[in-house]
């Protein structure tokens, strides 16, 4: 995923680069219609060159592991382990799903038998590495900073979930108990259903993030024309940057975040001017920034989904917890590494 969407992305970069942006530019439009059209070229560069990839191979591997029938065998491996963490072995199917989307991972709880369960488990799937996490992961860290960072960013999140879940099972009142499922046939992937599945959910990305990711890119254009966002900077720099060592527009990017996550990524692009992040950003503040989103809130799907299936006091509590281990791990490792 990391070696084939870093190619892949440098190639669409560079081609909306030389065949989009710079001829737009060039061709010296009104300030305000340049502004709105660079923020339109630069949202599609971020969409398709940066998060299309990793999306797109992160969900054909999801498929193949589905469709094999491997996961039953995973619970089964799993449930020793799962059980030091308040589950039993069928919670490594939701913690699995999650890789690929919490939405239908946290939908997915509902098949654990006790309550206790389903409220460790929803805890741990926010936490997962969802795929558009990967983007960030793979986009931003593999790519500007290095491959054994980006795995780094997967261990810190794993020890997390982790800690937490040990935490939770012995905190969260309820009961514990063993896993009975029917065991499936292995059985070799269909390249052409994986491939259907794969681009059903890439779909999703591609017409529901992506017109997101447009009407906010020219929200944002529109924002800093009018000199909107340099003021909203200015007041959360100096926080930003005593906390995170971030710059200011970082903090809107966390924010449209909660809406996607990829959409972190792809608004601090935008914000930034660029797609070459390293350009204007140390490695350092790459990687805080990349560790902050990740562990940061979930995505507002995520949190619709939670609200019907955990109720509002679950929610909240999982959204107070993930945004306070985002600010201290990002906190930390910048106070640790500057």
């Amino acid at each position: 995923v990391f070696v084939v969407g870093t190619y892949l992305e440098e190639l669409i970069v560079e081609a909306f680069e030389i065949f989009v942006l710079q001829p737009f530019i060039a061709l010296g439009l009104p300030p305000l219609v340049e502004a709105l059209g660079t923020a339109i070229i630069l949202a599609l560069q971020a969409g398709l060159g940066i998060a299309f990839p990793f999306v797109f191979l992160f969900y054909v591997i999801i498929s193949i592991l589905e469709d094999s029938g491997y996961m039953t065998r995973a619970a089964f491996l799993a449930d020793n382990a799962m059980h030091q963490i308040g589950m039993h072995g069928g919670a490594v199917i939701p913690l699995t799903l999650a890789f690929g989307c919490n939405v239908p991972a946290i939908m997915s709880v509902r098949l654990l038998r006790s309550r206790r369960e389903r409220i460790i488990a929803s805890f741990l799937v926010t936490m997962v590495p969802c795929s558009a996490r990967t983007v960030i992961i793979a986009g931003i860290v593999a790519t500007f900073v290095g491959i054994g960072a980006a795995f780094s960013v997967y261990g810190i999140v794993f020890a997390l979930i982790i800690i937490t879940g040990l935490f939770l099972s012995r905190v969260t009142p309820g009961e514990q108990f063993g896993m009975i499922m029917e065991m499936v046939a292995l059985r070799r992937p269909d390249p052409k259903l994986v491939a259907r599945k794969a681009w059903a959910r890439l779909s999703e990305f591609l017409f529901i993030a992506m017109p997101l990711l447009l009407v906010g890119s020219v929200f944002l254009g529109l924002l800093e024309f009018f000199g909107v966002m340099a003021i909203f900077e200015q007041i959360v720099e100096p926080y930003t940057m005593g906390l995170l060592g971030l710059p200011g527009y970082s903090a809107t990017a966390l924010i449209f975040g909660i809406l996607r996550k990829e959409m972190a990524f792809e608004t601090l692009a935008i914000l930034a001017g660029t797609a070459d992040l390293g350009a204007v950003l140390t490695s350092l503040q790459l990687y805080v920034f990349s560790v902050v989103t990740v562990l940061f809130i979930p995505c507002l799907a995520t949190i619709t989904v939670l609200l019907r299936e955990v109720g509002s006091r679950i929610t909240l509590a999982i959204t107070v917890y993930t945004i306070s281990l985002g600010l201290l791990i990002g906190g930390l490792i910048y106070h640790l590494l500057a």
